[in-house]
């Protein structure tokens, strides 16, 4: 029993030691492990991430603002035309259909005319019958006023005869009754004779008026009765196109009814919609006493116009009349712009400015100082263009000044030498180093505007 337990004893004392042992050998070798760890290494090289991009200089210019509108051309001068007269038309012009051709003063057509010659001929008799009764009325009128003396010298005889006759019978007893009656009855039927004359003659100067009244009646009726047969026949007020036409020979046509619509297309007008910014921002109108259709600065205004069909055919120089209206529901200003054809500064002849064009219209307005065009592709949607700064990228704030087709103007607080960074960039990072692909093209270019300068 003592063997076996100084055997166990013995075994325990050998594990304990390897124990011991092994306890300290993972020490040592923890201990060197970290102190190996706090050993500084030095770091490795790293070369910086550059990015390859194309860029365009920030070049300043003078510009002047402008705005493009839509509207379709219509001419100023149309014209409807219905005849002031009835009847059957017995002739028309050649080239009165839609779309003819027709000179000022040229006959369009003509209405049968025979009716209103008849009722002309009637009243010029008329004006000839009331000028003779005034001719009678005046030589009667002078004949009674020379008859007038005659009769009243009768009557004052009559009445002294009267008188003596009647004396000398009653006082005298000479003669008889019957003729102091007899002379009596004639002195008053000489003094009826020379009140009703009287009377007649007072009566002439209206009797006169009268007639002179029924003469400027005639005269009228004849005047009306002649312009009644010269409106049998209607001309072109103007030359122009016939827009559209109704009317057929050997039909009747009321008074009033529409014939035809003439229109001049050698003055056409196209009635543009600008918003509040375009109109007074952007082209600097300025409204006078607080009319917004009294506006100054029009006459200011650049106006050029370009047919819309497809591909540009004509471009016309305009000129802005009036400002025709203001919408304050929409906040829009309607300019009326005008374009002459036969101006011979007008370009392109193969599809010329016509009535109910679609037309595009380029309004151009105050000028802006050293503005920068860019590709509208190089534009952020959140008013920032990438540049090259000292070959590093960074996000520059903007103001879009003015949008041109596929350029934009911009402005903003640029440097000298800036690039301005054209390729697409997504979310790039701020001061990364930059490789400009276009750098040659960029020096000819820098060194071609030197010596255009020089």
């Amino acid at each position: 029993m003592k063997k076996k337990t100084s055997y166990q004893q013995l075994v325990r004392r050998i594990i304990l030691a390897i124990t011991c042992f092994l306890i300290i050998t993972g020490g040592v070798i923890g201990m060197n492990r970290m102190a190996e760890s706090r050993k500084i290494h030095a770091p490795k090289e790293t070369k910086p991430k550059t990015m390859s991009v194309a860029a365009i200089a920030a070049v300043k210019q003078d510009i002047s603002l402008s705005v493009t509108g839509y509207g379709q051309a219509n001419p100023v001068h149309v014209i409807e035309i219905s005849p002031q007269v009835s009847g059957r038309i017995i002739e028309k012009h050649k080239a009165l259909d839609q779309g003819g051709m027709v000179q000022k003063g040229e006959t369009l057509f003509k209405i049968d005319a025979t009716d209103y010659k008849i009722k002309a001929e009637k009243a010029e008799i008329q004006v000839k019958l009331q000028k003779n009764q005034i001719e009678q009325l005046k030589v009667s009128h002078e004949k009674d006023q020379g008859r007038l003396s005659t009769v009243r010298q009768n009557t004052k005889l009559a009445n002294a005869e009267y008188l003596s006759l009647k004396t000398l019978y009653e006082k005298e007893r000479v003669g008889t009754l019957s003729a102091v009656e007899k002379a009596e009855q004639g002195y008053n039927s000489l003094l009826d004779a020379e009140k009703n004359l009287v009377k007649s003659i007072a009566l002439y100067p209206l009797m006169i008026a009268e007639a002179k009244s029924n003469l400027a009646g005639a005269k009228s009726d004849l005047k009306s009765a002649r312009l009644n047969v010269k409106r049998c026949r209607l001309t072109a007020p103007f030359s122009g196109r016939v827009k559209d036409i109704s009317i057929e020979t050997g039909t009747y046509i009321g008074m009033g009814t529409l014939a035809m619509i003439l229109a001049d297309d050698r003055i056409l007008e196209i009635q543009v919609p600008l918003s509040d910014k375009d109109a007074f921002e952007v082209l600097g109108l300025r409204e006078i006493s607080g009319n917004t259709t009294l506006l100054a600065g029009l006459k200011n205004i650049e106006c050029r116009v370009e047919t819309v069909t497809g591909n540009i055919t004509a471009v016309l120089s305009g000129t802005l009349h009036r400002a025709v209206k203001y919408d304050s529901n929409t906040r829009t200003l309607y300019l009326a712009a005008r374009v002459d054809l036969d101006d011979p500064g007008i370009t392109g002849e193969s599809i010329p400015l016509m009535d109910g064009m679609f037309c595009k219209v380029h309004l151009t307005g105050k000028p802006v100082m050293n503005a920068i065009k860019i590709p509208a592709s190089a534009f952020n949607s959140n008013n920032t263009v990438f540049l090259s700064r000292d070959q590093k990228l960074k996000t520059l704030p903007v103001t879009k000044v003015m949008e041109n087709g596929d350029y934009i103007y911009i402005s903003g607080a640029f440097q000298p030498q800036d690039l301005i960074i054209t390729t697409p960039l997504a979310n790039p990072l701020e001061n990364t180093r930059l490789d400009i692909l276009n750098s040659s093209e960029l020096l000819e270019s820098s060194a071609a505007d030197k010596r255009g300068r020089i």
